[in-house]
């Protein structure tokens, strides 16, 4: 075996054995194992290849692909529980995934050589820009972010109040690469004066952070104003498939679980239920929709000869009967509960098109205590391939390539309710596991007068059996308070359901795929915070650097291949037929 063949087996190993054990380090870090400390040492192999580079491995960045998928197929492998047609999206969102390892790496890299940045400052920068793009792009996926592994270290979480979840990773990025420096020493590439400069670099920037957050944590206000909020998590699995017996079960559940809470003691001010746990769907019939005859005369009866009764009466009254039918049994529990109830259902709307042109909703919907409805929130930002598929109201077929029977429309905008003197808004679902998109609830709302004093989120996490998933999705709810400095009450059917303060502690939680409930009160916080003043501005620099490193290396690709093109066309002018008549008619000029 040749010297170059050689160089380039043994240099492609040691890049597999790089690239899989990061993606090893990194996936324990991440529950179920949840070894957090491990996170400031799990990038190094990682950020091994940043400083080293791959050698003569052939294909190395298909090699780093091959660990960032590995690594996601670890860390989100609940993707592949609640249906086996999910198993593909397991794999094609690991396999997309993948793709930001080696953009960090490379990235990284780019910065340390083509423009002599100490490795701490680029692997930092780097990974906040990746972080940022891989939550932004395709609508954004944030789940299993290296930040939200320190959500127990509350002090270092509240820097997430100006750079969210990626500023956080990159504090972690950037310690473990001055580890990585130090470790130069040993080999004699890195002078002990570097090494002490990037350990002090990393030290100075984890004790600003630290400081920044003790700051921040003592600043949180003491509003003797409170919320009294009763959480109610049951623990049913769900699945797509159709049981009739299903709803009754579920609402027997839930609704034993509320009463047994209530007992005969004081209500709270705020009852919550997850979502979809009222199983019957609600209607909204629209004023100008025309009801078939048929469906008219089964709710209001046949038309009479000698009653009078015009048409467009008969449609109103049975527009109101067949709206308030799904509603009664609501306000007949409300009514029971003695205290603003906050549940969440399927809503359909039937537009003036008709039946067939039914809009489909997942909602969160209030009740006083009398069993009036006093406000509803439809959920804005349905989970892509999973509530809604993009161009299925074009092409249907894409809807029945899925396992879901209709895909759901997307609310207009968010809903505040005054319940007890404070404004209360309720999200759905993954929304809290978009910053973007919490960030906006709170900003439209402020701008509105109605800045809200309380986020709720209502979810249904059935979906994955008490799996990973609920730790992920719970680290996401605390982030977002600490973005926005406001509260956050989670209603969680199987788990995790949680009372969350504005400094992102968890007050309390309940229990993994089993049945509990929470009482406790919320005190608004009501902080202006950087990520609320300017969004996330320092997240977004990194990701316009990254953007920019591509562009710019795309744009040298573009001028190097001209040049070669050019040198190749001024190579065959200069080759031209000899007039002398000597040799084969060629001279080279």
């Amino acid at each position: 075996m040749d010297a170059p063949a050689a160089a380039a087996r043994r240099d492609g190993r040691a890049l597999l054995v790089r690239a899989l054990g990061g993606a090893l380090a990194m996936f324990l870090v991440q529950p179920p194992a949840g070894l957090w400390m491990l996170a400031w040492v799990a990038p190094v192999p990682w950020l091994l290849v940043v400083r080293d580079g791959c050698g003569a491995a052939r294909r190395p960045w298909a090699t780093l692909w091959l660990g960032g998928l590995v690594h996601w197929l670890l860390a989100v492998h609940w993707l592949r529980l609640p249906h086996p047609a999910t198993s593909i999206g397991w794999v094609a969102l690991s396999a997309y995934l993948g793709l930001f390892l080696p953009l960090f790496v490379w990235s990284a890299r780019r910065l340390v050589v083509r423009h002599g940045w100490p490795i701490e400052a680029a692997a930092a920068l780097a990974w906040a820009g990746c972080e940022q793009l891989r939550g932004t792009i395709l609508g954004g996926f944030t789940l299993g972010s290296l930040g939200h592994t320190q959500w127990r270290w509350t002090t270092l979480l509240q820097s997430a109040d100006w750079g969210g979840a990626p500023a956080v990773g990159a504090i972690v990025v950037l310690a473990a690469a001055a580890l990585v420096t130090a470790s130069g020493t040993v080999r004699g590439a890195v002078t002990p004066r570097r090494a002490a400069a990037g350990l002090l670099a990393a030290g100075l920037v984890l004790g600003g952070a630290l400081g920044y957050g003790r700051w921040r944590i003592a600043g949180a206000p003491a509003d003797p104003r409170s919320l009294d909020v009763l959480l109610v998590q049951g623990s049913i699995d769900t699945e797509l498939k159709h049981d009739p017996e299903a709803a009754a079960r579920v609402l027997e559940e839930y609704d034993g679980l509320t009463r047994a809470a209530l007992g005969d003691g004081p209500r709270p001010d705020l009852i919550v239920w997850p979502e979809t746990m009222w199983r019957w769907p609600v209607i909204g019939i629209d004023a100008d929709c025309r009801l078939p005859e048929d469906v008219v005369e089964r709710v209001v009866g046949p038309r009479g000869t000698s009653d009078g009764e015009s048409d467009a009466s008969r449609q109103a009254r049975s527009r109101a009967i067949l709206e308030q039918d799904r509603l009664d049994p609501l306000a007949a529990h409300a009514r029971r509960y003695g205290a603003t109830w906050l549940v969440g259902v399927d809503r359909q709307q039937v537009p003036a098109a008709g039946l067939e042109a039914t809009l489909h909703y997942n909602t969160a919907l209030f009740l006083d205590a009398s069993g009036t409805p006093i406000g509803r929130y439809d959920k804005m930002f349905p989970v892509m391939f999973g509530e809604a598929v993009p161009l299925a109201d074009r092409f249907p077929l894409l809807q029945r390539l899925t396992p879901l029977p209709v895909g759901l429309t997307a609310g207009d905008a968010p809903v505040a309710v005054t319940v007890a003197g404070l404004r209360v808004a309720p999200t759905i679902c993954y929304e809290t596991a978009l910053p973007d998109a919490i960030r906006g609830v709170v900003d439209v709302l402020a701008a509105a007068g109605a800045r809200p004093d309380v986020l709720v989120n209502l979810t249904n996490d059935g979906w994955f059996w008490g799996s990973s998933e609920l730790d992920m999705h719970l680290a996401c709810g605390m982030f977002r308070a600490v973005e926005v400095r406001t509260p956050l009450a989670i209603a969680a059917n199987t788990g995790f359901s949680a009372a969350i303060d504005g400094c992102g502690r968890l007050l309390e939680r309940g229990p993994r795929r089993a049945t509990g409930t929470i009482r406790r009160r919320l005190h608004p916080d009501g902080r202006v915070s950087p990520w609320l003043a300017v969004g996330p501005v320092a997240p977004a620099t990194c990701a316009g650097l990254v953007g920019l490193l591509v562009l710019l290396a795309a744009l040298e690709s573009r001028v190097r291949a001209a040049a070669a093109s050019r040198a190749a066309t001024l190579t065959a002018a200069q080759t031209l037929p000899s007039m002398t008549g000597g040799g084969d008619g060629l001279q080279d000029r």
